[in-house]
């Protein structure tokens, strides 16, 4: 079995791979439906070179669920100027348009289209990222030094000549099959327009765990990573994938992930399912940048688990990013900012999820009464191991199979790879019979 400080530097050669892919997919405007998004799950699909790599393609204006299917958008040419200066321009910056903006012609002054132009004052040189995906306005984001040197009487003119086609959207999909009927579904983003951090580093740590776990020759879960635009993205593959849906056991969602900052965990809703407490039996082992946080469903940042975590699937779907980062949702967000390291230690994080996961067990005791430890050579020396010493009487305890490797670890607040060396050493001895599953309560 491979530990932690090995899955790093196995990972560590993935680690320009992956910042690679992420400078290639920042410039693009991957808008929810556009040419550029079909470009962007292009460049994912050469990056796994996997036949099982799938592009699903949904007609605009198909209702799913209580959504509907967004139009294309497609960009001709977008600017304003003020004062005759051009102080925002799509070819320069496709931050510089509200995403999905309408068509205008602008004439007048600066005080009539204050309402339509977006800046941010906490970081004033920087472009903000707005977007009217579906209560469609217009407007221009502007970096607010900029904005700030004209009055309300300055001249305004500019132009926003944009069509709304009805090219298919799509979204992509790698399916890697296991030997059991349940599967484990990674959750990234590919939109948001000149962001890394936003969402793409978790893409590309999605992309390259589904490289790693190709090459195993067995799996107990199958592996699904959905690669979709925000939220519709994942509404549109579960209203048309129902059935594999009632399949997923465990979700997690993953972005924000290539800066320096701790690791942030969201909790599902659930809180306490089997999944949370695998996140945090390992956090501890992943303390570079600090301590870890934690925090409740929803409360760190809201993204895709509303829609496996809510009405309808309701599947456990924590959430796991570096929350939060001043450069959020601004031009700031960009390659510079990414620590290929930080890619790599959230890449050896999934990989030892899933491991903890392929190998937990629901162990039964054989036995009655307490065990004679040191007959069966499970005396542990408190000298050497005090917290485990501590813990062998409630470790018995919790042998009657309904609770797994991972649940004793969270509730002994030891290290899982600790339990589960210890157990089967229980097991070698004849003293606990496994199941993947928990045991019927029988006895």
């Amino acid at each position: 079995m491979m530990h932690r400080g090995e899955m790093i530097a196995a990972s560590s050669d993935a680690n320009s791979r992956m910042h690679d892919l992420l400078s290639r997919l920042w410039p693009l405007h991957r808008t929810l439906n556009c040419d550029d998004m079909d470009r962007a799950l292009d460049m994912c699909g050469g990056y796994l070179s996997d036949p099982r790599w799938t592009i699903h393609r949904y007609p605009v204006g198909a209702d799913v669920y209580t959504w509907y299917i967004p139009e294309r958008y497609k960009v001709k040419e977008a600017w304003l100027e003020i004062g005759g200066e051009r102080i925002a321009d799509f070819a320069s910056n496709p931050l510089h348009l509200l995403s999905y903006s309408l068509p205008q012609r602008i004439s007048g002054r600066l005080g009539d289209i204050r309402s339509h132009l977006w800046t941010s004052k906490s970081r004033p040189n920087a472009i903000p990222w707005e977007f009217k995906y579906y209560e469609r306005s217009w407007g221009f984001c502007l970096r607010h030094a900029d904005l700030d040197r004209f009055d309300d009487s300055a001249p305004v003119r500019g132009v926003i000549d944009v069509e709304f086609g009805r090219e298919d959207f799509r979204l992509g999909e790698i399916y890697l099959p296991g030997e059991t009927d349940q599967d484990v579904l990674f959750l990234t983003n590919i939109c948001h327009p000149r962001q890394v951090n936003d969402s793409i580093a978790g893409l590309v740590v999605g992309l390259e765990m589904c490289r790693a776990l190709s090459a195993q020759s067995r799996r107990r879960y199958g592996f699904r990573l959905l690669v979709v635009p925000e939220t519709i993205g994942t509404i549109a593959w579960f209203a048309h994938n129902e059935a594999l849906a009632a399949r997923i056991k465990f979700a997690w969602f993953c972005e924000m992930v290539g800066h320096d900052q701790p690791f942030h965990l969201q909790h599902s809703r659930q809180a306490d399912a089997l999944i949370d407490r695998a996140f945090v039996t390992l956090l501890p082992d992943f303390r570079r940048h600090g301590t870890e946080r934690r925090g409740a469903f929803r409360e760190v940042v809201a993204s895709d688990e509303m829609v496996t975590n809510g009405p309808g699937f309701d599947i456990p779907t924590p959430s796991l990013t570096r929350w939060p980062y001043d450069e959020y949702h601004t031009s700031d967000d960009n390659p510079a900012i990414i620590r290929p390291e930080n890619l790599g230690e959230t890449l050896a994080f999934f990989l030892a999820l899933w491991r903890n996961l392929e190998d937990n067990y629901y162990p039964r005791r054989t036995f009655k009464g307490p065990v004679m430890l040191s007959r069966f050579s499970l005396w542990v020396d408190w000298r050497e191991d005090r917290a485990l010493n501590l813990a062998t009487e409630k470790i018995m305890q919790s042998l009657e199979g309904d609770r797994s490797v991972i649940d004793i670890a969270f509730d002994l607040k030891l290290p899982l790879q600790t339990i589960r060396r210890y157990l089967d050493r229980f097991h070698e001895a004849g003293l606990i019979e496994k199941s993947s599953t928990p045991w019927p309560a029988t006895r």
